[in-house]
């Protein structure tokens, strides 16, 4: 069940936090995936739990946990590739397809040999995906426990409703964008979606009507001073990335102020010496290495002029020369298929770095380190694939990145404010660790 509205891991522990602070029956504008019901449950929250949204996946979500009747069948003009994938037997069913055909949306029209593959082999296993589905939200209904759902615009809600409530409301900071990644549920599900009126993080009348409650745990993406004028100032602030935060701004009866999280950096141990020259005769090896050891890698060597996530990173490597800290290297699975020369998988380099050095090419050589054979088999172990390609995208003032080139191949360019985005590929695997060192003398060192 993955959803794109899902909350982040820093903000889900602070409303756990938050959840000891509620006296007030809950409200919750814009349900999405019921990750904050969720966040509250875990919280040791056990009080009242009102939810609305006027998304079908929500709707289903929600009237599958609230037990509640819902009204949905399979559209007269569902593509052909879609057509039987929508189960009706039971309520469970319905939600259980429905969350497997989000997981669809980015390959259902099928455009490439890639997607032709992704939907053949979904649906050879739909069955065995609606089991595993069904056994899973059995068990996230046993954690939230009831609820009450509405499918109904979150303005109505509010209006209807007494001051003595305590308010959630995380509101998208784009207008179309949940519209848009509902193409594919519209295309194939008949539903009967509610009323409602725009709801963004630019909407100064929904804090105006948020005001009026007792309490309230509102998030934003953006320091919004408008909107601290009418709810407060932050009670938290908290890193998503470099310059990117989500500011919480939280009132209760008893306070003001939750629980501040902040990702901790870890040591990573001993850098390789900036004065120190490589010989080729060192011992090159790599570690995983913990979320915390990769953040601590940004904070001293990334560059200021790069915005990195932290959200996402599946896999950290670190890599070595005599036991020295050369470089690292972020991994994430892509849900997005590149138009590559065959239709091999690829995973997405989120970032890599390497170490303040003498040797004005040790970025190439971490590099060739994430594309040997012995890397390649960490990330398909972890995510249980088979990778073909490594990608990553740069931004340079020129039309190619010095880094990248002669290692990685240019795969799309744009023109981008004060120069290009490049899209980058290469071939996972290409050899092996031992080779590394003799590749980068002999040929990337020059």
């Amino acid at each position: 069940m993955s959803f794109i509205g899902a909350v982040a891991a820093s903000v889900r522990q602070t409303l756990a936090q938050y959840a000891k602070e509620i006296e007030h029956p809950v409200l919750l504008i814009g349900a999405g995936n019921f990750t904050v019901a969720s966040a509250l449950r875990s919280g040791g929250y056990t009080g009242p739990i009102t939810a609305c949204d006027v998304s079908l996946y929500t709707s289903a979500l929600g009237a599958f946990l609230a037990d509640s009747p819902f009204d949905v069948s399979e559209n007269p003009e569902c593509p052909e590739q879609l057509q039987g994938m929508l189960r009706l037997d039971s309520p469970v069913d319905v939600v259980a397809s429905i969350a497997l055909l989000y997981d669809l949306r980015e390959v259902w029209q099928i455009k490439n040999p890639y997607q032709e593959k992704v939907m053949r082999q979904y649906r050879l296993e739909w069955e065995t995906l609606l089991a595993t589905t069904r056994e899973k939200l059995q068990i996230y209904k046993k954690h939230i426990g009831p609820i009450d759902y509405q499918a109904k615009d979150g303005f109505e809600l509010l209006a209807e409703k007494s001051s003595e409530h305590t308010v959630f409301a995380f509101p998208p900071t784009y207008r179309a964008g949940y519209e848009r990644l509902e193409k594919l549920l519209r295309a194939s599900i008949a539903w009967e979606q509610p009323a409602y009126k725009e709801m963004t993080d630019k909407s100064m009348e929904l804090y105006e009507e948020i005001s009026r409650f007792t309490s309230y745990f509102v998030v934003l993406e953006k320091d919004l001073p408008d909107v601290h004028a009418i709810l407060g100032q932050p009670s938290a602030i908290l890193p998503r990335g470099r310059n990117s935060f989500s500011h919480i701004i939280a009132k209760s009866d008893r306070r003001r102020i939750v629980g501040r999280k902040v990702v901790k950096s870890e040591a990573i141990g001993p850098i390789w010496p900036a004065d120190r020259e490589v010989t080729g005769k060192e011992q090159l090896s790599f570690a995983k290495i913990t979320f915390g050891q990769s953040i601590r890698m940004n904070e001293l060597f990334l560059s200021s002029r790069i915005d990195y996530f932290t959200g996402g990173v599946g896999v950290s490597l670190a890599f070595l020369l005599d036991g020295h800290v050369i470089g690292k290297a972020d991994f994430c699975p892509s849900s997005h298929q590149w138009k590559l020369p065959d239709d091999r998988p690829m995973i997405y380099l989120m970032s890599d770095l390497a170490v303040p050095s003498v040797e004005k090419r040790l970025a190439k050589l971490v590099l060739l380190c994430l594309l040997s054979k012995e890397i390649k088999e960490i990330l398909d172990l972890r995510y249980i694939e088979d990778f073909g390609w490594i990608t990553t995208s740069a931004f340079a003032k020129h039309p190619v990145s010095m880094k990248y080139r002669g290692i990685f191949t240019l795969h799309k360019r744009k023109e981008a404010e004060g120069g290009f985005l490049l899209n980058y590929c290469a071939e996972a695997g290409a050899h092996n660790i031992a080779q590394v060192l003799e590749i980068w003398t002999k040929k990337t060192r020059k």
